[in-house]
């Protein structure tokens, strides 16, 4: 057991407190988490709160072989406090994170940073990037592909040969039939049915799921 990982939370609300649930204790040693918005010693439901985002620098320096993760929920939020804390330890490390009862097919890849909640499936042949979220009993069937940045909300059904674009997010309970491409930074609504291809830059939802707006890169859906 000493020669866990030490990990640290970049994040202090509710979806932190999701990704330390997830954490392999037998693998990791959690440190702690960052928060800018807590106080310094802050019992968060994350962990404690060891310093703000800027304080990055010297925690890597006070725990040896340091690794990380971002646990924010907005996609768009995720990559840009990514890019800043590469920018402050260009060479800090990023964990994958999961949760021991999630079901990864020994022939599906999941990237750096990215988080796989309790109950989900992910099926052989599928290529989650990083950084992204596969929530809470979301089903991911072969050989689909997750770009950077995306994700889930719970309970998200998805047939085979499915392909997310970076950014775009799922929402809860939602299901997106076999073959289909959801482009970049889109969003689909909760319980929607997705029976055919969405570009990029749109808000689609409905049974089945049709656009509409436009969505404009960055605007908040959680």
């Amino acid at each position: 057991m000493g020669d866990r990982t030490p990990i640290l939370i970049i994040g202090g609300g509710g979806h932190a407190a999701v990704v330390r649930d997830c954490i392999d204790r037998s693998r990791y040693r959690l440190v702690g988490c960052l928060d800018d918005a807590k106080p310094l010693g802050s019992k968060m439901a994350a962990g404690k709160v060891i310093g703000r985002f800027e304080d990055l620098s010297a925690v890597a320096l006070r725990y040896a072989g340091l690794t990380a993760v971002v646990a924010i929920g907005d996609n768009m939020t995720r990559r840009r406090i990514v890019g800043e804390m590469e920018a402050r330890v260009p060479r800090l490390t990023w964990a994958p994170v999961i949760h021991p009862s999630a079901i990864v097919s020994k022939n599906a890849e999941v990237g750096l940073g990215t988080v796989v909640v309790a109950g989900a499936i992910v099926n052989c042949g599928t290529r989650v990037g990083r950084h992204v979220i596969i929530n809470t009993g979301s089903i991911i069937d072969h050989d689909n592909m997750f770009d950077d940045f995306s994700s889930t909300g719970p309970g998200v059904v998805t047939g085979g040969n499915v392909s997310v674009g970076s950014l775009s997010h799922i929402g809860i309970g939602a299901t997106v039939l076999h073959g289909i491409r959801i482009s970049e930074n889109s969003v689909i609504g909760g319980q929607s049915l997705v029976d055919r291809d969405v570009q990029e830059n749109l808000v689609c939802f409905g049974v089945p799921a049709r656009p509409q707006r436009t969505r404009l890169m960055g605007a908040a859906y959680l």
